[in-house]
Parts: structure tokens; C-alpha cells; sequence
């Protein structure tokens, strides 16, 4: 018979093990909110899959959770994709006993196994063009911006913050346009985080982090300076907020534009949605096929790599991607080819609009 919801699952054995009830909902929140969905997914899939065997969920064999294991494996699961359900399973196992799913030296060579037939794939670069994107943002499928739709006004925006920024959507859907978290100055705005907010790496650093955005040509005396002050995020931002005012429901800065939720807070997802839908409608609009295996995670990557591209110093780099050190960045992201100011990321990265 399947088990509860993991959650419930755990606070019964805990409840079992004696241990007080706060203590319960104090490592109940230990792991963050995305993680839990994770977990939760994985618990009743693996629940389901008990069920189907007459296995036990909260008390499996090591043979069990193999098997298990191994039937994903089969259906395509990746190995990164592995080693989050057996952490998944070993939340509720190390409650039950003192004996850990993620020791046991079996499963961990299934893993290695699994890593050794099934070899993560590196995408060193994003599939589709920054320069091709920027460019299409200063046409008049998107300005000027006072004129055009609020949806091709929050996919604009949107897309800006992210490039300018290198931060993750999660992030982005913490900003606020409260006084104390939005700050506009001459030449760039300053962004902090809900301070509710728990990011992915719950850090001071991360947490502490603001989000320094720059102004772009805001003096344009010719034509083309006219046209790169288009791709300017503080014009942007300041628009987009003076536009949004009237229907805002939240002080969250990205606000939906669908009638039936208009002015309230978007979530994560759809700031990905928007993002995506840019770089499609960018490509769209100069006749140019959709590039395939367009993710809003990959903006990080083309925004990084071209930072560096245009020198940029690993410092800012990091920096602005809210990375503590640089790994990330050189296993990932960093462009062979290339070997200031908190606002001089955002601006190299515009820098790519312009003709080399």
C-alpha cells in the first residue's frame, strides 16, 4: 500500500523517535522549497512503484531501491537525475533507521555506473545568439517601449534584467519594487532581494547580494547611440514600472499582463516563459529558425561568456552571477577564445549589440 506524502511520512517517524514537535517543523525546513517539491515528486513516484510490488515504501531492501533506481535509469533518467531521488529516499530512510541510502556502498557504485554508461553532455554554449536577440530588442517589435504591448513590454524587460544581471530566474522573481529594494540612481538601478527570499545557496554572500543594473548610451547624440539607448534596463525598468503602476496588485516587480491575473505576482516559471518567448519572437521577427534547446538557464550562460568576451574580469563575472568563486563559470560557461565597476557587467554584456 503507497504511503502518504513524504512530509507526513517523515513527521510520523520522527514522531515515533520521540522527538518534540518543534524540533519536527525545524528540520522539516531544513531543505528549500524547490528541493521539498523534488523530494515530494520523487516519494510518490516511488511509493507508486511500491505499490505495484507489494514493497514497502518506508521499509525497501537495498535490492528494492536498486531496482527502483534502475527502472528509471531504463526509462532515461539521468544520472544527476538518479542521485536526487536516492537523496529524495534517503530523507525519509534516515529517519527510520540509522543507516543511509547514500552510503550504501552498492547504490553508490549503481551511481558511478550510471554515470560511467550514461556521460553527463556538455553544452558549452547557448543554442541560440545574444547579439541576434539585442539587436531585435532595439526594433519596433518592441519600441519604443511607452507604445508597445505590456506583454512585449514584460518580455523585454524581463529579458534585460536577466542578460544585465546573470542572475537566476528564482532570483529574479524576488525582486521587489519597494523604495529600500529599488534603488535608481544617474547611472544604474540597484536591486536587492526580498529579504523573505531564500535563494538556491542560502548563504549570507548569496543573500547579501544586490543586483547592480546600468544605464546604456544615456546620452545618445546619433543615430546609432539612439538606437543601442533602446537596450538601456534602467529606461526599461523605470518604463515598465510607471506603466504597470496603474494595475499592480504587488510590490513584486515582474507583474502578469493576463487579463484574468493582471497586476499580480509572476512566478518563476513564467519569467522563464518570457524569456524563452523573446528569444523566439527576436528570431521570428529577422525570418531566422527558432534555435532548439532554447532554456532560460542559458541566458546565464550567453550573458556570462559574453562579459568575458568583451573583457570583463573574472571578478565581475562572478560576481554578478552570484558565484563565490569561478568554477561554475569555467566548467560551464567560459569562452576559450578570450582569455570596474559593479555596473560593468551589464554594460559589456550590452556591449554585444555593437558592430565588431
Amino acid at each position: 500500500m503507497a504511503a502518504t506524502n513524504r512530509l507526513e511520512t517523515e513527521r510520523c517517524f520522527l514522531t515515533r523517535a520521540n522527538i518534540p514537535p518543534a524540533a519536527i517543523r525545524t528540520i522539516q525546513a531544513s531543505r528549500h522549497p524547490s528541493t521539498a517539491r523534488i523530494y515530494e515528486s520523487t516519494w510518490r513516484s516511488f511509493s507508486t512503484w511500491c505499490s505495484t510490488r507489494h514493497v514497502s515504501p518506508t521499509s525497501p531492501s537495498v535490492a528494492d531501491d536498486i531496482s527502483f533506481l534502475q527502472d528509471g535509469f531504463d526509462s532515461g533518467l539521468t544520472p544527476s537525475t538518479l542521485r536526487r531521488q536516492v537523496a529524495a529516499l534517503a530523507s525519509v530512510s534516515a529517519c527510520v533507521s540509522l543507516a543511509s541510502v547514500t552510503k550504501d556502498p552498492l547504490i553508490c557504485q549503481f551511481l558511478r555506473g550510471a554515470s560511467n554508461l550514461s556521460p553527463p553532455v556538455v553544452h558549452r554554449f547557448p543554442s541560440w545568439d545574444l547579439s541576434k536577440v539585442l539587436v531585435s530588442l532595439t526594433q519596433s517589435l518592441f519600441e519604443p517601449l511607452r507604445a508597445t504591448s505590456l506583454k512585449l513590454l514584460s518580455f523585454k524587460v524581463a529579458f534585460l534584467v536577466a542578460v544585465t544581471s546573470a542572475h537566476r530566474i528564482s532570483e529574479m522573481a524576488a525582486l521587489s519594487i519597494r523604495q529600500d529594494l529599488c534603488v535608481f540612481h544617474h547611472d544604474k538601478v540597484v536591486l536587492r532581494l526580498d529579504p523573505m527570499f531564500l535563494p538556491k545557496v542560502n548563504s549570507m554572500y548569496h543573500r547579501s547580494q544586490e543586483i547592480t543594473l546600468p544605464n546604456f548610451c544615456p546620452r545618445p547624440s546619433h543615430r546609432l547611440e539612439k538606437l543601442w539607448h533602446t537596450l538601456d534596463v534602467r529606461r526599461a525598468l523605470r518604463i515598465y514600472i510607471s506603466r504597470s503602476a496603474s494595475f499592480r496588485k504587488t510590490e513584486a516587480l515582474f507583474v502578469s499582463f493576463q487579463p484574468t491575473t493582471m497586476g499580480t505576482k509572476v512566478s518563476a516559471p513564467t519569467l522563464g516563459r518570457w524569456i524563452r518567448a523573446t528569444i523566439a519572437f527576436s528570431y521570428e521577427s529577422q525570418s531566422l529558425a527558432v534555435p532548439n534547446r532554447v532554456t532560460a538557464h542559458s541566458i546565464r550562460s550567453a550573458a556570462t561568456s559574453a562579459a568575458w568576451a568583451t573583457q570583463a574580469s573574472l571578478e565581475e563575472v562572478c560576481k554578478a552571477a552570484t558565484w563565490s568563486t569561478p568554477t561554475p563559470f569555467i566548467r560551464h560557461y567560459r569562452l576559450d577564445v578570450y582569455a570596474s565597476s559593479d555596473a560593468a557587467f551589464g554594460r559589456r554584456v550590452l556591449q554585444r549589440v555593437l558592430p565588431s
